[in-house]
């Protein structure tokens, strides 16, 4: 967390650069690691009813 006042410009900046810094540090997000589609093959069983 940082503490910068509308008249510290300097201050703001320096404060902009750790903060990417640290963040590029930490790497990529571990939540854009997970697949959307599952890697197991499923198949569709379409069954009708049995009178």
């Amino acid at each position: 967390m940082y503490w910068v006042s509308g008249g510290d410009a300097g201050k703001f900046v320096e404060s902009v650069e750790d903060a990417y810094k640290k963040v590029s540090k930490a790497g990529p997000s571990p939540l854009n690691l997970v697949d959307e589609e599952p890697e197991v093959e499923t198949k569709q069983v379409i069954t009708t009813p049995v009178e």
